[in-house]
């Protein structure tokens, strides 16, 4: 089943599963039968002419993470104990109260959590009237962050408790003013559930984690333009519970897979408090830094790029759909870039337990999602999770420490054999924009030569990157080939070429680089390169295929999207007079396993590929088979047109190509069948691409 909800927790689904089909019961019902709004913002300065100042900090508790060595190495991590020193709540709303709960002042944090005026500096006013006030702190911030040279934007982020009430996390706290002195007060958000059921920690934990993203963007862009980031965040997470009832609210919550989410048609966040009130062995992420800021990121591509995906599970275990490998490898490498630089802000106890256990490198290069946790206080042992370090060499990555995927490497590419394959594989485009811009050791870039994080949002935005609109088909190669560019192709080739073809690398090669040419020969196409040429003689560059048998792991979206497959971009403006499009193809190699093709045009940026094999029985309410799987030959709704005859068919063609819509762009996919087919590593057929007339369409 598959949507288009984009989300890292579904990579731990697999640890979880299936219940009964039956309503959902909520005690708070009627709460739920309308939406209420979410109540305005608190911005005005409220002047008075005989005053006294509130002072106060604002703090919340988050849980740390406890480390899993092995041999002196870190394996895994785990949610443990709060810190010991609460962190400040930054630039969060604030707003006064007397005691008829009339707002008699708003104002905001400062960076220390101190209580402020709007300015976040000034002294916070109130009257110098005697009574009983209440000061409440709100989890909102809409605070404007500058740098020199470019436009302000804003840090926009509302931390909602659901989507319906749309009512807004708050701690508050009671104080007495005398009418002469300054009054104080001290506002603290729990980790503990024994400290407050809400665990109000999570919800401030959460605004800490945007609004440290937000300004690394601010500190690491230069002089771009990056107001996109301006528009309004909802951000909705409760603790204990699960945010996939929103997509599933007929379904038993009991069986609902548990995990945080981006969704695109109305740019929100949605982060798992646990579910059905469990939060000490189901996976929760309002303390997952990693997780939330990288939820973070695909919002950010959003608004500030484009985020074109299919969306879907992923389990950084086999070559996948590269518009998914592009979109989580930027969340990963997001998230991980802004805590590999702020980990101060986010987890100061991190690096003094890592220099304790005797870890030299003290700093965060890993991709963390937890489950359940462990305290010792409330005598709870339960916390697990993976990881996997982003500073290993491509060739041998860490490998699954839990779940049905144990021992199964983190997307382990040999950039010896498979050039380019990490373009396919969302965990070596996490670790390759990792190592490429930070010197994080022996298989990282060396000290000097990192490639800026600007240099990345450059490549990435819609202003100057691949979230242009020509790049509507894209992929990580589309990324670093304007990288390429912006350095420059001598320095390219002198520092960075090298760099990547390692034999440690993450086998992140360039087409430009020339690794996929050989005697004039492509065994290999971009995703969405562009037929662009029709012409009487032959293309400069002959067309291979090389089929590969499907990944054993992931039956139904296992089709090998680096090598059984080829995407070529269709833009029927450039081939006006084109109405009938084959591909005739030639075996190349005696000894190669005979293989099928299939002809596959879809429509439009955001089609879900077409699976090789169906369900061969019913599946549950969850969308999960509950039989076997069988090779299958069908389309989906976004195949406009097709070839898929079974047989010994040296040629296949789509036709009435004149009846589409000519401002619309479509992606032909070449595709080897290969369900449920041994296919040996000597298999290559050579193709060519043809109009109606016989002409020769090239790329």
């Amino acid at each position: 089943m598959k949507n288009r909800y984009f989300n890292l927790c579904l990579l731990i689904l697999a640890l979880i599963w299936v219940g009964a089909c039956t309503p959902i019961q909520n005690s708070r019902f009627n709460e739920y039968l309308s939406q209420k709004y979410e109540i305005p913002e608190c911005k005005q300065h409220y002047t008075y002419a005989s005053k006294t100042s509130l002072v106060g900090t604002a703090v919340f508790y988050k849980r740390g993470v406890n480390l899993v060595l092995q041999g002196g190495e870190l394996k895994n991590m785990t949610l443990g104990d709060p810190l010991a020193t609460p962190l400040p709540i930054r630039f969060a709303e604030v707003a006064v109260y007397d005691s008829k709960n009339q707002i008699i002042q708003c104002g905001k944090t400062d960076n220390n959590g101190n209580l402020k005026a709007l300015d976040a500096v000034s002294n916070l006013e109130i009257p110098a009237i005697a009574g009983n006030y209440t000061a409440r702190i709100f989890s909102r911030i809409n605070h404007t962050l500058t740098f020199a040279g470019k436009p302000d934007f804003a840090v926009n982020v509302a931390v909602k408790k659901d989507k319906y009430t749309n009512e807004l996390h708050s701690l508050s706290a009671s104080f007495s003013s005398n009418a002469r002195d300054d009054s104080s007060v001290r506002l603290v958000a729990y980790a503990r559930q024994t400290d407050s059921m809400d665990v109000e920690g999570g919800a401030f934990n959460i605004l800490n984690n945007m609004y440290t993203a937000y300004n690394y963007i601010r500190s690491n862009t230069g002089i771009t333009n990056t107001t996109c980031l301006s528009e309004k965040l909802n951000v909705y997470w409760r603790i204990g519970f699960n945010p996939a009832q929103y997509i599933y609210p007929d379904l038993d919550p009991s069986g609902l897979g548990n995990g945080s989410f981006y969704d695109q048609s109305n740019n929100s966040l949605y982060i798992t408090g646990g579910r059905l009130g469990n939060i000490s062995l189901e996976v929760t992420n309002h303390f997952d830094d990693y997780v939330t800021i990288h939820e973070l990121g695909h919002h950010i591509e959003n608004v500030c790029g484009s985020l074109r995906t299919p969306g879907g599970s992923h389990q950084i275990i086999t070559r996948i759909d590269p518009r998914l490998a592009w979109a989580e490898g930027w969340a990963n490498y997001f998230a991980a870039q802004v805590m590999y630089n702020s980990i101060q802000q986010l987890n100061p106890e991190f690096t003094t337990k890592m220099a304790t256990s005797g870890i030299t490198d003290t700093n965060w290069t890993y991709l963390f999602a937890s489950e359940g946790f462990s305290d010792s206080v409330q005598n709870i042992g339960s916390g697990g999770g993976f990881m996997f370090d982003l500073k290993k060499p491509g060739n041998n990555p860490d490998s699954w420490q839990s779940g049905i995927f144990f021992g199964q490497p983190f997307d382990k590419v040999d950039p010896s054999r498979y050039f380019g394959e990490g373009h396919f594989r969302e965990g070596a485009i996490t670790r390759g924009l990792f190592k490429f811009t930070n010197a994080c050791g022996a298989n990282c870039i060396s000290s000097g030569n990192e490639i800026p994080f600007s240099y990345i949002w450059s490549a990435m935005n819609k202003q100057t990157g691949i979230g242009q609109l020509q790049y509507i088909y894209k992929s990580s190669l589309n990324l670093f080939e304007l990288i390429k560019s912006s350095l420059g192709a001598a320095t390219w080739n002198s520092v960075y070429r090298t760099f990547n073809a390692a034999v440690t690398s993450e086998a992140l090669h360039l087409f430009s680089d020339g690794y996929y040419n050989s005697g004039s020969v492509y065994s290999w196409i971009p995703y969405g390169t562009y037929l662009t040429t029709v012409t009487a003689g032959s293309c400069s560059q002959t067309l291979r295929i090389e089929p590969r048998s499907d990944d054993p792991v992931l039956t139904g979206t296992n089709s090998d999207q680096r090598y059984s497959n080829h995407f070529y971009t269709l833009d029927l403006n450039y081939l006006s007079n084109v109405s009938e499009l084959s591909v005739t193809f030639t075996k190349t190699v005696s000894g190669g396993t005979d293989t099928e093709f299939d002809l596959l045009l879809y429509d439009g940026s955001n089609y879900f590929s077409v699976d090789d094999y169906s369900c061969t029985t019913q599946r549950d309410a969850y969308g999960t088979c509950l039989g076997s799987f069988a090779p299958s030959r069908g389309i989906n709704e976004y195949v406009v047109r097709y070839d898929r005859r079974a047989g010994a068919i040296n040629t296949k063609t789509i036709r009435d190509l004149n009846t589409l819509n000519k401002n619309r762009r479509y992606l032909l996919n070449i595709r080897a069948y290969t369900a449920n087919k041994s296919i040996n590593s000597l298999t290559e057929y050579e193709y060519r691409i043809t109009n109606q007339n016989g002409d020769n369409i090239c790329p």
